[in-house]
């Protein structure tokens, strides 16, 4: 049962957090609406394909570590700083992969669109490493830390990229903008981290400060499973545009990328609340298992009541919303934000039972069900597209979201949490 103190703590920490999602992401849709107006369909387009091309690159430098370090901050604590070190250290490296990545992927472009192609992935790469940050202090449960942080950053990355677009610039000048203001940020956050003592050293081996049970291939083998996932993950919800840029081109990816931003936001309510409930769950987990799940299929049960509101409220209003924001070139997006706003019932639901999946020490099973889902949706992306144009993909996410809460589902009431021994107190096997 939840103590008073716990429960007082999780709505405090949930309220922040959420405070500081509303005023980032209203200030970004603000830029958004700009962005579609100003640039155009097609630059709007290429702008939105470049933000979803960067953000799939990008989470092969993350590779889970964020997350399985808040959990181990939130288990153990300041005795997890040598497993954050490590851990930036391994994101270091992988950002090579990134960057790699990126010059292959935008070769083929024209050179003033492959300099903005390049510049919003370094933007999103940049993004991780504030968020890696964020997650430490989030481990902490310092979640008035972490929302400053990045609700700083989107609405500085907002206000530059509006007075950008209102002094005549194009998608690169908004994307050098973005990449600004996130350095800026992430160099405040990590300043932060030193100074409280995490991340201390950065240049110095790791193996001078960390005990013996620690090292970077176990580190690895824990994170692999839960990266991969979370980079399907990110495809998947990136596919549509990706797909609709090959198909279609820039001005079908503009009229879906419009409806999407509009549901997107939405995501910040179970954000928030994992944000505040994730490490509550974790810690739970190794001590007092029943109130793990009593805490965990309580907020999955609010997320889902909370996702089928919102899908009423944006089915009765799509008709309106989008040419009041957009304009009258956007209409062809309504019934997709009809059908996207649906598949925010099962995605509400799912994004808690993920995170229950990863307190169990079951993230494995992520890689497989996104891997799956990845599949189907890519599947029914590329045989609806033609058919039924920029909502095919629309209808293609309602059914992957739908197959993805029903294997977590069968996971979590068919399968045996693993019993392993956290990171930190393993011995590495010679």
């Amino acid at each position: 049962m939840l103590t008073s103190s716990l429960r007082r703590r999780l709505v405090q920490n949930t309220l922040t957090k959420l405070s500081s999602e509303l005023v980032g992401r209203l200030a970004m849709l603000a830029l958004v609406i700009l962005a579609a107006r100003r640039l155009g369909e097609a630059g709007f387009g290429l702008y939105s394909y470049g933000l979803a091309l960067g953000l799939v690159w990008a989470q092969v430098a993350d590779m889970g570590l964020q997350v399985l370090t808040a959990r181990e901050v939130a288990v153990h604590g300041r005795a997890a700083q040598p497993y954050a070190r490590m851990a930036f250290h391994l994101k270091l490296g992988l950002s090579l992969v990134v960057l790699a990545g990126l010059l292959l992927t935008t070769t083929s472009q024209p050179a003033p669109a492959r300099l903005s192609l390049m510049l919003l992935g370094l933007m999103q790469l940049s993004n991780t490493y504030l968020e890696f940050v964020a997650y430490i202090f989030r481990g902490q449960q310092a979640l008035a830390q972490e929302a400053w942080l990045l609700g700083a950053a989107r609405v500085l990355t907002a206000v530059s990229g509006i007075l950008i677009l209102w002094w005549g610039g194009g998608v690169t000048g908004l994307a050098l903008a973005g990449l600004a203001a996130i350095l800026i940020m992430t160099g405040i956050g990590l300043y932060r981290l030193r100074q409280a003592g995490w991340l201390q050293h950065l240049s110095r081996p790791v193996t001078d400060f960390a005990p013996g049970d620690y090292s970077y291939g176990r580190l690895l083998r824990h994170a692999f499973p839960l990266g991969i996932a979370i980079f399907l993950s990110i495809a998947y919800t990136r596919l549509a545009v990706l797909l609709l840029q090959a198909r279609l081109g820039e001005t079908a990816v503009a009229q879906f990328s419009a409806a999407a931003r509009l549901v997107e936001p939405m995501q910040i309510i179970p954000a928030s609340l994992l944000a505040a409930v994730f490490p509550a769950i974790a810690l739970a987990w190794q001590h007092d298992r029943r109130h793990a799940r009593r805490l965990g299929w309580l907020v999955s049960g609010l997320l889902a009541g909370g996702g089928l509101l919102l899908a009423v409220a944006f089915w009765l209003i799509a008709g309106w919303l989008m040419p009041l924001l957009y304009g009258g070139t956007y209409t062809p997006g309504i019934p997709v934000l009809q059908l996207l706003a649906l598949a925010l019932i099962p995605a509400f639901a799912n994004y808690s039972l993920t995170h229950y999946l990863i307190a169990r020490r079951q993230q494995a099973y992520l890689t497989l069900f996104n891997g799956g889902i990845l599949a189907v949706h890519a599947l029914l992306c590329w045989q609806l597209i033609p058919i039924y144009g920029i909502t095919g993909p629309a209808i293609s996410l309602i059914l992957a979201e739908c197959l993805l809460f029903i294997a977590c589902l069968f996971a979590l009431y068919f399968t045996t949490p693993r019993l392993e021994t956290p990171i930190s107190e393993a011995a590495e096997t010679p």
